[in-house]
């Protein structure tokens, strides 16, 4: 679903790891037109943790669900890190563990007014 309205999030370096790849080229298309730098995408856990130390990060997007893998040990070192992220999924916050029930949250399939919206609450250039 296409922004309503041209989105300016430039400056906004942002982390994508998602294993689903037309999903994952929707997303870091959309994020590169409105001006972030992307980093990724990364399709599996390992590859989102080496990811995960760029320096300069301002948020990150995670599915949560990466070819049978969680995304939480991402998770744990983006925080680590003081680095914004929200998760992505298609099953609800249910699949969340206890202590990301909080963390912004944005359902499959993707709306990118409301993924441009929460870039822009939660992801800030540093």
């Amino acid at each position: 679903m296409p922004a309503t309205e041209p989105v300016d999030l430039s400056g906004v370096t942002v982390l994508v790891v998602e294993d689903t790849a037309l999903v994952a080229d929707l997303l870091v298309e959309e994020l590169r037109s409105a001006g972030c730098r992307v980093i990724g995408p990364a399709p599996r856990l390992k590859q989102g943790l080496e990811l995960a130390a760029t320096p300069g990060l301002d948020g990150a997007l995670l599915d949560v669900n990466l070819a049978g893998e969680d995304c939480f040990p991402i998770a744990d070192a983006l925080a680590a890190r003081g680095v914004p992220f929200a998760f992505l999924s298609g099953y609800g916050t249910t699949v969340l563990p206890a202590a990301y029930r909080d963390a912004p949250f944005l359902p499959k399939p993707v709306n990118l007014v409301e993924m441009y919206a929460l870039v822009t609450r939660h992801f800030r250039p540093r």
